[in-house]
């Protein structure tokens, strides 16, 4: 990498790289695969799945949108490509390897847990790579602090959620999946964010020339916040992201010279879909958006909003804004677009980590707020029901008081929403008024719990818009149900 000296030792808690096993093959029929072009990048030793050719590049050598130009001293975003590679198995051994001055290629196998939260200083010129399937990291997450140069690809950052802080309002919780400030030629793709603190992805105070694609966002309230400036510098690219079950910021763009947002699939989104805020210049076209509450707001004075080519299925609320004036994308890098109509199925075959990041769920699934559970929010609970299922599922709530908007998606059928003990007042839902508990899948079944708002209300409190539903033992305060 030009302009770039290697350190002459790396961390001493990084493992040596074992020998290559090759690439992986890309189990599509849609395409013969390709092969890794550079071996100095890492991604044949890590076992990615190889490019395949479309419209565009699944599984591409290199960025597309902002993270591919050349600009700040920097030709593209290559992580650590030409440096040494690292394979690390363990918490102590990923911290170190991302803390480390060298470039390196940083390949990750298997559950990486961290004992207590640990968001991880990464400094410049790193690629993070998942081997092969199944790679993830448990109860951390990554700081991006004026570096640059960082790649993260094909694994899952997951569980560090704080159960009963939906809102991620408590002090000790910045529980970041990855938290990017004031840094520039960023590449995340083909990762799964889900379960955690605060935010799943922050990019904060005048970052640059950032790309997330092919990425899974799921389960959570706030999915990707972009801004945290009154500058107006930062340009990036959002596409072919599946963004799911989540409440807010999907996402909330603040204050960016250019950002791209294209061929994003949202599905049941509880408060609203993609925000432009004040100066933001927005060109959102070919996403496809179903069950979205509020697909597209514009908030402030300033900027544009340009929406073109989108599809909006089962959506409620604003779906036909346009503000201003932004920009347009191909002055500064080509791109190829894939209709609307194609986005679901190409996103969900495609978007996250190799393996996938659905699967078949447990016949009960336990919420607990101590920690006890499977799982420590009705919203994660929900989530660990694919998408299209009508196999029959308890979510069994311990007692306790859960703080957030619940929803059983109308795409959830035969969900039993159960608390534990067979009294009411012992499992309290609460939300910050508005609909707390919104029953859309037929056939739900809701037992032994309360329902309220923090303030009392003329509206409902609990709806329901799903055929067959059934409740048992459910007292309702602080609002009506309807």
């Amino acid at each position: 990498m030009a302009g770039v000296g290697l350190a002459a030792a790396g961390p001493a808690a990084v493992a040596a790289a074992p020998a290559s096993r090759g690439p992986a093959e890309s189990t599509t029929a849609d395409g013969a695969p390709g092969a890794w072009g550079d071996p100095a990048t890492g991604f044949a030793e890590a076992q990615l799945p190889r490019p395949v050719a479309l419209d565009g590049t699944v599984w591409s050598e290199a960025p597309a949108g902002f993270a591919s130009l050349t600009e700040l001293g920097q030709s593209g975003t290559t992580g650590g490509a030409g440096g040494r590679v690292v394979h690390v198995h363990s918490a102590a051994e990923l911290g170190n390897a991302a803390r480390a001055v060298e470039p390196l290629v940083v390949i990750l196998h298997g559950s990486i847990v961290f004992g207590s939260y640990e968001k991880l200083q990464v400094l410049s010129h790193k690629s993070f790579l998942g081997f092969s399937a199944g790679a993830e990291v448990v109860n951390a997450g990554f700081k991006l602090i004026n570096v640059s140069n960082v790649i993260f690809r094909n694994f899952t950052i997951q569980d560090s959620y704080i159960p009963g802080d939906f809102d991620g309002k408590r002090p000790d919780n910045d529980r970041d999946g990855i938290q990017v400030d004031t840094s520039h030629h960023v590449w995340v793709d083909h990762m799964y964010f889900t379960r955690l603190g605060d935010g799943l992805v922050d990019t904060r105070k005048d970052c640059d020339l950032v790309t997330y694609s092919w990425n899974v966002f799921a389960d959570h309230n706030k999915a990707l916040g972009e801004g945290w400036t009154e500058n107006v510098i930062t340009r990036l690219t959002l596409h072919h992201n599946w963004i799911r079950n989540t409440h807010q910021r999907n996402a909330s763009i603040d204050n960016t010279a250019a950002a791209h947002v294209f061929n994003n699939l949202l599905e049941d989104i509880s408060s609203y879909g993609m925000l432009g805020r004040n100066a933001a210049r927005m060109v959102v076209e070919g996403n496809y958006f179903r069950d979205v509450r509020n697909p597209l707001k514009h908030q402030g004075s300033g900027g544009g909003l340009v929406a073109r080519d989108n599809i909006f299925a089962e959506c409620i609320g604003d779906t036909g804004i346009q503000f201003g004036t932004a920009f347009n994308p191909r002055d500064s890098y080509a791109y190829n677009i894939d209709p609307a109509a194609a986005v679901p199925a190409l996103v969900r075959r495609f978007a996250g980590p190799a393996g996938g990041t659905e699967s078949t769920p447990a016949e009960v699934i336990l919420v607990a707020l101590d920690g006890t559970g499977d799982v420590g929010s009705i919203r994660a609970a929900v989530g660990l029901i694919p998408s299209g299922s009508a196999r029959a599922v308890t979510i069994e709530l311990q007692p306790g008081v859960y703080r957030e908007p619940a929803v059983i998606w109308k795409d959830r059928r035969n969900v039993t929403l159960r608390g534990a003990t067979g009294r009411a007042e012992d499992v309290v839902l609460i939300a910050e008024g508005g609909v707390t508990l919104w029953v859309a899948g037929d056939g739900t079944v809701v037992e032994n719990l309360t329902v309220t708002s923090d303030t009392p209300q003329t509206g409902d409190v609990v709806r329901t818009t799903g055929s067959g539903v059934e409740y048992r033992n459910v007292t309702v305060l602080n609002g009506g149900a309807g």
